[in-house]
């Protein structure tokens, strides 16, 4: 047995017990797959980062996602929590404020990092794998699922697509405060989830808490032991192009910037930068950028 010191990080806020909570455990080269699930589970935050050696030479070092149930191919927000947790302990070379660049492998690819740190904080923005959209158009499908999450076709924008992207469907919904009042009855949500294969329901609206932001968004996944995320930087991420794709944030300059909301109707609001780069008037790479907070230190035995 070993002990093991794991980190509890609030990501996309500058509040403590705000924004998504993650662990990061930044030294896990000595642990084997059996040993990061048990900590998941007891760490027990919707995702828990492992940070280790890279095993190819393109990449810097690799990171592996844990829920407390399974093991996930990308994770946002406990991305941003490692690099923040690294620099803090000025590891991988970030013993003074700049800017570093890193190469991170992980099951979705090899993707880029950039930690600005200033002052001792850091600023992560995280590349994720560019998103493809199928529209969604069968129609008893989506009612199961609309009817777990307490709401009727009625209150979905008929304006914007239903899509299907990275495993996940995204809603349009007409008004913010049906979206803050959605109250899924998570035990048959995650069984229509598993039969027809879907990770999770993305149900977001253009109108906002801020009048900067461009979107809220509320993200159930049942069947990966997360009733309801926090904050998703990989659903925020592929909605921010979305919203570029579908000419609702107009397509002008190299660099697309928004503000993705979330977490306010479970009490944990955190805002998300989304940059969308553009080639050719098309989405080419998506990021997203967040600060985090270290709220605790703890040691494990695993």
């Amino acid at each position: 047995m070993k002990s093991i010191s794991y980190k509890s990080v609030d990501v996309f806020t500058d509040v403590l017990r705000k924004g998504n909570p993650a662990g990061v455990v930044t030294a896990s080269s000595e642990l084997n797959e059996t040993q990061m699930k048990a900590i998941a589970r007891s760490v027990n935050f919707s995702e828990t980062a492992f940070v280790l050696p890279a095993t190819t030479d393109d990449a810097d070092l690799r990171l592996r996602w844990f829920t407390p149930t399974n093991e996930v191919p990308l994770c946002g927000h406990a991305t941003v929590a490692a690099f923040h947790a690294l620099a803090e302990e000025k590891l991988y070379g970030m013993k003074k404020d700049g800017t570093f660049y890193f190469r991170a492998e992980t099951a979705s690819g090899i993707l880029p990092v950039e930690v600005t740190k200033e002052k001792g904080k850091a600023r992560v923005k995280f590349g994720l794998p560019l998103p493809s959209f199928k529209a969604c158009y069968n129609k008893p499908q989506n009612i199961d699922i609309l009817r777990t999450l307490g709401i009727s076709s009625e209150v979905i924008e008929k304006h914007l697509s239903t899509v299907m992207s990275g495993g996940n469907i995204f809603f349009p919904v007409r008004r913010l405060v049906t979206l803050l009042e959605i109250q899924p009855q998570f035990d048959s949500l995650g069984k229509i989830l598993k039969r027809k294969n879907i990770m999770g329901i993305c149900a977001f609206s253009l109108e906002t808490v801020d009048p900067q932001s461009s979107f809220h968004s509320r993200y159930f996944a049942p069947n990966d032991g997360i009733n309801e995320d926090p904050v998703t930087g990989s659903t925020n991420g592929p909605l921010g192009v979305y919203m570029v794709r579908y000419g609702i944030v107009p397509a002008k300059g190299e660099t697309i910037r928004m503000i993705g909301e979330q977490g306010d109707a479970i009490g944990r609001r955190g805002r998300v930068t989304v940059e969308v780069k553009m080639s050719d008037g098309r989405p080419s790479s998506v990021s997203i950028v967040g600060s985090a907070m270290t709220f605790g230190e703890k040691q494990i035995v695993v």
